[in-house]
């Protein structure tokens, strides 16, 4: 891993580099120049003379295609390094490790043909993730991403609502739908095996869960019955757990009162929400915690 350097100093040269290699304005000796006016202007000209050398041959209606086609994927990738640049802020930590030259060419070629706002906004999140910490996107999950429709990416946003303890999505029909379940496991997002956790709790004891990396959640037992509570997940794929970093943390209040019923429903006597205060092996949350109701 290489060090970290600040972004209001070399993280943003290093940005530019990577787009200045990634949509080719090395080769012009433009690296001073690396960023969406540059590359627009650059390839505005490959195209108008790509475009008159048609219109001498007499191919008019080739020229006017390759013309629009081209002007499009301008547009694409100008919006996209713009979002890019956007999701950096002063003070951020960045590697200086350099992207991958393989990587960068995939992630341009793909972006060219990515015309939805919303996803533009996606790719842009990818870009930046990679100058900030190469590595972080493999290219299988760049191909898989190039697949995904606007519906699809906000089915995931919707399923990361329910994510749980280290990886795992809640599959159960209070979070999603038949359905959905089955069009994330299309798309990639998720493995197909269905799985169960096993939250199950001894009379008149209690059991931690870390929901995420911010949240334990505590069950307590106070009968003199076994609990067990197996609601039903599915596993985040490799490509999965890349995106879920992608995703605006929201609010998970409706989640967690839904999961209390879930819990309550099978014998829990209290649910108790604890913010995490270091995360790990050793994990660590305030002592005071928020009772939950269902």
């Amino acid at each position: 891993m290489g060090a970290l350097i600040e972004i209001n100093t070399d993280g943003l040269a290093k940005l530019g580099e990577t787009i200045c290699y990634g949509i080719g304005l090395a080769a012009f000796g433009r690296k001073k120049m690396a960023n969406a006016e540059a590359y627009a202007a650059i390839k505005q000209a490959e195209t108008e003379t790509k475009v008159e050398f048609l219109k001498l041959k007499g191919q008019e209606e080739i020229a006017k295609y390759i013309s629009a086609r081209e002007s499009r994927k301008i547009n694409n990738v100008k919006s996209v390094v713009e979002k890019a640049t956007s999701h950096f802020m002063e003070e951020e930590k960045v590697s200086n490790e350099p992207v991958n030259t393989d990587w960068t060419n995939r992630f341009f070629s793909i972006v060219e043909d990515i015309s939805d706002e919303t996803l533009q906004d996606i790719w842009g999140r990818i870009l930046a993730g990679e100058v900030k910490q190469p590595n972080s996107f493999s290219l299988r999950t760049l191909d898989l991403l190039r697949n995904v429709t606007k519906e699809e990416a906000e089915l995931f946003v919707k399923a990361s609502k329910y994510y749980v303890e280290k990886n795992f999505i809640c599959t159960e029909e209070f979070a999603l739908s038949l359905h959905e379940t089955l069009l994330l496991g299309e798309t990639g997002f998720i493995n197909s095996e269905e799985l169960t956790k096993e939250w199950n709790i001894e009379p008149n004891s209690k059991l931690e869960i870390i929901i995420d990396r911010n949240t334990l959640i505590i069950l307590h037992n106070d009968t003199n019955k076994k609990v067990w509570c197996q609601p039903s997940v599915k596993k985040l794929s490799k490509a999965g757990i890349e995106i879920l970093s992608l995703v605006e943390k929201t609010d998970r209040n409706k989640f967690y009162k839904i999961l209390t019923q879930f819990f309550k429903s099978n014998g829990v006597s209290r649910v108790f929400k604890h913010e995490i205060v270091e995360y790990g092996e050793n994990c660590s949350y305030k002592s005071i915690g928020e009772e939950l109701f269902g």
